[in-house]
């Protein structure tokens, strides 16, 4: 429970931090309501709160805040004893204290603070406010950082969005400026060309292949048949030699040779 706890608490900061401008050291704002339900359990706020954001943080607290719970008294002056342990802010009513709800609002406006109370009127308005973490103890026991509100999460994409409408004007800006100087050739315009209409692969029209050893299957091999084998004969059929006796006789004048 207490890594998933860790991990809740950096991620809902680190969406403070990215979109409205938090940064280490974190400064907690804590109200005399979070100090009282801190004490009855005996909680030691500095260090539960350094265990659970894991990261830099200060405590601070208004003479506002302080003034209002010296106010109340009875069991409420060894809380006032807690506050004052922790850094004093400015607040701007030295002279002319207010309550500790109007003056945790009138801070909240000028700087990023996590408000630490557990006040349900004032834990409402935090939550209608953009921008500001909301920090409690869950049955007064259980240290909580709460989601970001709707209303963050809204002026957070409002943010992005015009971040992004931004960027969008300047690079016309900047693009406009290079065509005017001739720093940016501008880019020619070249017709498109028209797709040819490709013919079919030959591969694929190709006629399959007669085998070359049938004579028949060729018509000219037919009518020519006859011819050919005839002359391969000729050319094949080899002289027979005469004896000598013979040649002889012949060259004497013999009988003529039959035909």
């Amino acid at each position: 429970m207490k890594v998933t706890k860790h991990k809740k608490a950096r991620k809902y900061m680190s969406f403070y931090i990215n979109n409205f401008g938090f940064k280490e050291p974190l400064l907690v704002l804590i109200d005399g309501t979070f100090a009282h339900a801190a004490y009855k359990v005996r909680i030691q706020i500095e260090d539960q709160l350094k265990k659970y954001f894991q990261c830099e943080l200060k405590l601070i607290v208004t003479a506002c805040i302080i003034t209002e719970t010296e106010n109340i008294g009875g069991p409420l002056v060894s809380v006032c004893q807690l506050l004052k342990k922790f850094l004093v802010h400015k607040c701007g009513h030295e002279k002319h204290p207010i309550s500790g709800v109007a003056c945790i609002r009138a801070m909240t406006k000028t700087c990023n603070y996590i408000v630490a109370t557990q006040d349900r009127d004032l834990q409402e308005w935090v939550r209608a406010r953009p921008g500001i973490p909301l920090f409690y103890l869950h049955n007064n026991q259980v240290p909580t950082l709460v989601q970001p509100s709707d209303a963050s999460v809204k002026a957070a994409a409002g943010k992005l969005h015009s971040k992004v409408l931004v960027r969008e004007v300047d690079e016309k800006m900047l693009a406009s400026l290079k065509h005017k100087e001739g720093l940016m050739p501008e880019k020619e315009t070249q017709p498109k060309r028209r797709k040819k209409v490709k013919n079919p692969n030959p591969l694929s029209c190709k006629k399959s292949k007669k085998n070359k050893n049938d004579k028949t299957s060729c018509p000219e091999v037919r009518r020519q048949g006859g011819v050919q084998s005839q002359t391969i004969e000729k050319r094949k059929r080899k002289r027979i030699k005469l004896p000598k006796h013979v040649v002889e006789y012949l060259k004497a004048g013999g009988p003529e040779a039959p035909n």
